[in-house]
């Protein structure tokens, strides 16, 4: 069966988790901590080669952006791509978005301060850093809600790559307890449907040594 090496409150680690996941695609998960590595998978790795991926075949591929686009080109049915040249920019564009923009943005100024820096180097979290990650959340989520009184899904009217980039981005936060909901109703409706979602199930199990998420973590309605 395939392996895929994931830290559980790594956004990336959950894109590609529920990809596979949407795609039908069965595997094993093994959790990887970024700060204590048991195995390494090749070389060229720089930063990290986490999420990895091992394919029946025996072929590796580190990285949530070569997940994804081998999946998506190796097992074509139920594209989360969409199916024109146009709707696969459009989904490529906004997963880019939170993938890169967001997670500069927000996801790594507060779960890398709140969780992660304490094992790499045992010093306290920047408030300053989180304080910038927190006053970052309101352009993207005002963005999410413009796109969603418009589009059925954030890319259009196919769920795709672009709703779980942000989807797993929102989690990890959501895992914390760092999004003020009621502020952002029309996100809230969104991510509603996310969670309802059978790939989005082990996301919600996910659980982290000393960091208890809040109760409506896991609801589906909340």
């Amino acid at each position: 069966m395939r392996e895929l090496y994931h830290y559980s409150l790594d956004a990336f680690g959950r894109v590609a988790r529920i990809y596979l996941q949407e795609k039908k695609l069965e595997y094993q998960e093994i959790e990887e901590f970024p700060w204590n590595r048991k195995k390494v998978f090749s070389e060229n790795h720089v930063f990290s080669d986490l999420p990895t991926l091992i394919e029946n075949d025996g072929t590796i591929l580190e990285g949530c952006y070569s997940i994804v686009e081998y999946i998506e080109q190796t097992y074509r049915s139920n594209s989360l791509l969409g199916n024109s040249l146009k709707e696969k920019a459009e989904a490529r564009r906004i997963s880019s978005i939170f993938n890169v923009n967001f997670f500069a943005d927000v996801t790594n100024n507060i779960i890398f301060e709140k969780i992660i820096k304490k094992y790499i180097d045992r010093s306290s979290p920047d408030s300053a850093s989180i304080r910038r990650g927190n006053g970052n959340i309101k352009k993207y989520f005002d963005y999410i809600s413009w796109l969603t009184n418009r589009r059925n899904w954030l890319a259009g009217e196919e769920f795709s790559l672009a709703d779980i980039s942000a989807a797993a981005h929102i989690s990890c936060l959501d895992y914390i307890g760092a999004i003020q909901w009621e502020a952002y109703p029309e996100v809230k409706d969104w991510y509603v449907r996310i969670k309802s979602r059978p790939s989005f199930r082990d996301i919600l199990k996910d659980r982290i040594v000393n960091v208890v998420p809040p109760a409506f973590y896991s609801e589906l309605d909340f």
